[in-house]
């Protein structure tokens, strides 16, 4: 007797729940001067009057060092890499091209996988905090830096739920009600009041959240 499949992708939340957060770090993006999209995860077309855009490297992303490298020096007024930095056996050499070819003034924008599943593996090499995205940054002498979380705990709980639909075989009884929590747990962020990065409940501790999916970052020329 043939054993019945239930299909992998049912319950499947849709859309992602992080492409609204990512849309929102977008909405920062500049419309003019000249950009450079090296890595990018939702469709731009129409967002931006001068672009060069990279190819699309899902794996094996080492492949964008030698295009950086080729790029002259001072030649754009933004470089964004959105999802990538965690797929780079050596992301601060990306900070420092993007640093060197970035004119007086322009900005770097970049995000990165926080609390998230392995994903596109095997090249999945890092998922940042804050403070490891400051370090990575630093490596290039950046007249500010802005680095934010991309949303709240209780959502990161429904994202990370919806990843187990995504990427995991599960028993068919339980997707249904994963999916449900998936859309629903991200509601309790409303009733969060002060979150911090240890116990200490201290004013010197308090962070806009203790748990992102998505560190994103906006580093000054």
């Amino acid at each position: 007797m043939r054993r019945f499949r239930y299909p992998r992708k049912s319950f499947t939340a849709r859309p992602k729940l992080t492409k609204g957060d990512l849309r929102s770090f977008g909405r920062r993006f500049s419309r003019e001067g000249r950009t450079l999209i090296v890595f990018i995860e939702f469709p731009h077309d129409g967002m931006f009057d001068n672009v060069h855009i990279l190819p699309r490297y899902e794996t094996d992303c080492e492949r964008y060092y030698p295009l950086l490298e080729e790029l002259p020096e001072g030649s754009f007024d933004q470089v964004i890499a959105m999802g990538l930095m965690e797929h780079l056996k050596e992301p601060w050499r990306l900070v420092r091209e993007a640093f060197r070819i970035l004119r007086p003034g322009g900005r770097l924008y970049v995000s990165a996988s926080s609390v998230f599943p392995v994903h596109r593996g095997p090249d999945n090499y890092y998922h940042f905090t804050r403070f490891g995205m400051r370090e990575v940054l630093s490596v290039s002498s950046w007249k500010e830096m802005e680095i934010s979380a991309s949303c709240g705990p209780y959502k990161t709980i429904g994202i990370l739920l919806q990843r187990i639909l995504l990427q995991a075989e599960t028993r068919f009884f339980i997707r249904p009600l994963t999916y449900l929590l998936a859309l629903c747990i991200p509601l309790f962020d409303r009733f969060v009041i002060r979150q911090y990065h240890d116990r200490s409940f201290s004013d010197e501790a308090l962070t806009d959240s203790l748990m992102p999916s998505n560190i994103q970052a906006i580093a000054t020329k």
